[in-house]
């Protein structure tokens, strides 16, 4: 991939592979990299670089659930009382990204999560907002507090 294609793919058009997807995140996720510049420079690599390998260093946890939808990546991490804690890299337009949250909720749902807690970026909270809200008469709600989201599946009563 060259660094004049890094940029969100929409799945509809073109399934990218994981790596690629991950690729795209690094290079689009500014403030995460902002986040990364001191440990960057301490290593002499760059803070996207560093950023892409911990991305992958997350997603290859063994004790995580791994889904993918479209050209995002979502992991689960699963604890007592059916909550799960979600983390995501996407690749995908925001239109698509909608779409892949949605199926990713579904899927939560069916292998039993009540609650999932996520710590939410603002640029995405509008999107997952459209996503919750689009589910809302399956029994799917969501509250935002410091950053730290939390949806109910309806999962359960």
């Amino acid at each position: 991939m060259k660094l004049t294609d890094i940029h969100p793919v929409d799945s509809k058009k073109h399934m990218l592979e994981p790596n690629d997807i991950f690729i795209v995140a690094a290079h689009e996720y500014k403030h995460e990299q902002e986040q990364f510049e001191e440990a960057a420079q301490k290593h002499g690599v760059s803070a996207e670089r560093l950023l892409y390998t911990a991305m992958i260093e997350l997603y290859s946890h063994p004790g995580l659930i791994r889904l993918r939808s479209g050209n995002t990546l979502f992991t689960i991490a699963s604890f007592p009382d059916r909550v799960g804690y979600v983390s995501m890299v996407n690749g995908d337009t925001a239109n698509r990204l909608v779409e892949n949250i949605v199926e990713s909720l579904h899927a939560a749902k069916h292998m039993g999560f009540s609650k999932l807690i996520a710590i939410l970026e603002p640029e995405i909270e509008s999107l997952i907002k459209k996503a919750v809200d689009s589910l809302s008469e399956e029994g799917f709600s969501m509250s935002l507090q410091d950053k730290t989201l939390e949806i109910l599946t309806g999962f359960g009563g």
